[in-house]
């Protein structure tokens, strides 16, 4: 049997393949060694897959993770998972790798995550060569769901949009001005407040305000990340994440104008990731 898991910092899933066929589909809690000692880790491990996966039937593990982006962190995951499966040969890799198999298997191109964050890497059709610096949401993340978030909000609270886009944001958060402004600087990880407008952009998207905030966060993402790689514009460009998969008719028509080559779009890696490895077994 083989196992792959996709995890981030929240959640992990995991399914298992023996065969060729799905055997296995859980998901845990995510494992971010940033966030995790090994104790912690090897704990929840064992307390949320021992009784789901014979350990002694794993022989290879494709561990993909957030936050496995050093050789200590995977090294750290990689130990972890070896005292639950002795058996098992261990890989560990950063989740823009699992984006890349996913999304391009052994073609080139980019690899884009759009989801609550963003990051892209270049791929080779073995491994990334090319990757830009994640900033995170304070500094960068264009193209998310947080960065779409605080573009929709500015222009909510800077009276650039119809007073009645305004007022379902009020009344869909159950918020005015001054409360909307307390809970972005008076109370702590104003990024989730941020990314969960992504949802109200989608329920309101006939809103020209929705649209034209959706277009030019995909345009900032393409600005700022994608044509920063050599030979852009020649390269297959593909995507996994909730954002890019919501609003992909519009991504669709950002790409267009860019002239940029559309790969493909997966709401979740995981499906890639399974059409991967079972090729390559």
């Amino acid at each position: 049997m083989i196992v792959i898991a996709d995890s981030g910092s929240t959640k992990t899933q995991w399914v298992g393949l023996e065969n060729g066929k799905e055997i296995l589909n859980l998901t845990t809690k995510g494992f971010n060694p940033f966030y995790y000692s090994p104790e912690e880790l090897e704990s929840a491990l064992f307390n949320e897959l021992h009784a789901a996966l014979e350990a002694d039937k794993v022989e290879e593990i494709f561990f993909y993770g957030s936050g496995c982006s050093n050789t200590g962190n995977c090294s750290m995951v990689a130990n972890s998972l070896k005292k639950l499966f002795t058996k098992a040969v261990i890989h560990t890799d950063h989740d823009l790798t699992g984006a890349a198999v996913a999304l391009l298997h052994d073609k080139k191109g980019i690899a884009c995550i759009l989801g609550t964050g963003s990051n892209s890497c270049l791929w080779d059709g073995k491994k990334v060569t090319h990757h830009l610096p994640s900033l995170g949401w304070m500094l960068a993340d264009e193209g998310s769901g947080t960065y779409l978030g605080k573009l929709l909000l500015q222009k909510i609270l800077s009276d650039e949009t119809s007073s009645e886009l305004a007022s379902k944001f009020y009344k869909t958060y159950d918020l005015d001005f001054d409360a909307t402004l307390h809970k972005i600087y008076g109370q702590p990880n104003p990024n989730q407040f941020f990314a969960s407008l992504s949802k109200f952009a989608s329920d309101h998207i006939d809103f020209p305000e929705c649209r034209e905030t959706v277009k030019r966060s995909f345009t900032d993402f393409v600005e700022k990340q994608i044509s920063r790689y050599p030979d852009y514009q020649h390269q297959m460009v593909s995507f996994t994440g909730s954002v890019a998969y919501v609003f992909q008719d519009i991504l669709k028509e950002v790409l267009a104008e860019h002239h940029l080559k559309l790969g493909i779009i997966l709401k979740n890696p995981m499906d890639g990731m399974v059409v991967y490895h079972s090729k390559n077994r």
